[in-house]
């Protein structure tokens, strides 16, 4: 579930990032405002939110998924400075930036889940969990269905 999680936080960098530089004709542009209305859309129905609930868990929702890209932020930079560490010191450093930052994205996520619990039923909060987990997979799927 990280892992795809992860896998899913550097492809939406990497959309945004792609979008400041030319494309390939064949890419369609990412538009982080239909995405998020996907999400939404998405989570709402899987999650069995009512327009309330709704109203109430996705700023927090939307908070916790922007503190955790920035956590992943390291990570991002070192890829992008550095394709593979020199010695085995780089690479001691880069494995402990990684697992820091998966550290700090639990932390965060589970900060976040707390917050969440206060203002719906953790029923629904752990419902929102599954359907974001079911989103990003699909997303994944639909992502590599389109490469192909």
């Amino acid at each position: 579930m990280k892992k795809a999680l992860t896998l899913f936080v550097a492809l939406l960098i990497s959309s945004l990032t792609m979008a400041q530089g030319q494309r390939p004709p064949h890419r369609p542009h990412f538009n982080p405002a239909e995405f998020k209305a996907r999400v939404e859309a998405y989570i709402t129905e899987h999650a069995h939110l009512c327009p309330d609930e709704a109203k109430r868990l996705f700023p927090l929702y939307h908070e916790m998924k922007q503190k955790q890209r920035e956590a992943m932020g390291k990570v991002y930079k070192m890829r992008k400075n550095h394709k593979h560490p020199a010695s085995d010191s780089d690479c001691t450093k880069a494995v402990e930036t990684m697992m820091e930052c998966n550290v700090e994205q639990a932390k965060i996520e589970a900060n976040y889940y707390k917050k969440m619990c206060k203002v719906i039923p953790a029923c629904k909060v752990f419902g929102v969990k599954m359907a974001d987990d079911a989103f990003h997979r699909e997303m994944l799927q639909e992502f590599g269905s389109k490469r192909k």
